[in-house]
């Protein structure tokens, strides 16, 4: 896992570079990777940022600097909405974030489906082993019996 604070500079790097391509007149579509960049890194931020505590901040100083990482990000967001929203019409910004919860939505799907997979694969091989274990006992038994 990245901390917060890293990941809080992958994402000002990421913004940045969008920026320049904008002002540069690079096209949205070229920076695709560097948004996706930035949502990725912006998502660590905000995820990560309740978890991590820093050796020798104190709890307000940390609290100030992940309030001021969150409002730094919310602004990083309108800018890169409002070029998207002007380069791919008013409702572009609100699509990306809507195929982004899909996608979200799909990899917990998938991530619960082979967790479900891997317990059916252990508890059938469990069994098998036990039934194994049975009738070995009840051969022994049979065989101990006969003799």
């Amino acid at each position: 896992m990245v901390d917060p604070i890293s990941a809080f500079g992958v994402a000002t790097a990421a913004f940045n570079a969008i920026k320049k391509g904008f002002e540069i007149g690079r096209d949205v579509e070229s920076m695709y990777g560097d948004i996706g960049r930035w949502m990725s890194s912006c998502e660590t931020v905000n995820k990560e940022a309740n978890k991590a505590q820093k050796a020798g901040m104190s709890v307000e100083e940390e609290a100030l600097e992940i309030f001021a990482h969150k409002k730094k990000i919310q602004a990083m967001e309108h800018e890169l909405r409002t070029y998207v929203n002007m380069s791919h019409g008013p409702d572009a910004w609100n699509e990306v974030l809507r195929i982004q919860a899909e996608i979200r939505k799909k990899r917990k799907e998938a991530i619960l489906a082979a967790k479900k997979k891997r317990e059916e694969i252990i508890t059938y091989i469990l069994v098998g082993v036990g039934s194994l274990c049975s009738l070995w006992v009840v051969f022994y038994i049979i065989y101990k019996a006969m003799n």
